[in-house]
C-alpha cells in the first residue's frame, strides 16, 4: 500500500525582480510562495533520518535561488519552475503543489494579491 504523506512549507516571503513590465522587473517586490510536496516519509520517520525524506530547508534554499537569482515575467513560469526544480532535485517527491502570490499587483483596481498554483507529477 502506497502511502501519501506531505510535507509544508508556507508563506516563505523573499524580494525579486519579475514582472512582465520593466517597472516591475526595475523595482522589485515581495513574492510569497507555498510548497505541499507529497512524498513517503515512513523509513525517514521510523528511522527518525532526515536522509530519507525531503529536507524542508534545501527546499527552502532552492525556492529562494530561485525567486531572488532569477527574473520572470509571469508568475506562472515562476511556480512552474519552482515545482520542476524540487521533483528534479528530490527523487523523493512524489508530486508537489507550488503556490506563488504577489500582493500589490500594478493593476487598475483594488486587489490584495494575485495567485498561481500548479500541481505536477513525477
Amino acid at each position: 500500500m502506497q502511502k501519501r504523506h506531505h510535507i509544508r512549507l508556507h508563506n516563505a516571503v523573499f524580494f525579486g525582480y519579475h514582472g512582465n513590465y520593466a517597472e516591475e522587473r526595475s523595482l522589485g517586490a515581495r513574492f510569497h510562495v507555498d510548497v505541499d510536496i507529497c512524498t513517503d516519509f515512513t523509513e525517514a520517520a521510523r528511522n527518525d533520518d532526515l536522509s530519507k525524506t525531503v529536507n524542508y530547508e534545501a527546499v527552502y534554499l532552492l525556492i529562494q535561488n530561485l525567486v531572488t537569482n532569477h527574473s520572470f515575467k509571469l508568475l506562472e513560469s515562476m511556480a512552474w519552475r519552482i515545482a520542476r526544480e524540487i521533483l528534479d532535485r528530490f527523487p523523493e517527491a512524489e508530486s508537489v503543489n507550488v503556490r506563488v502570490r504577489k500582493p500589490g499587483v500594478p493593476i487598475k483596481g483594488a486587489i490584495d494579491t494575485v495567485e498561481v498554483e500548479v500541481d505536477e507529477y513525477r
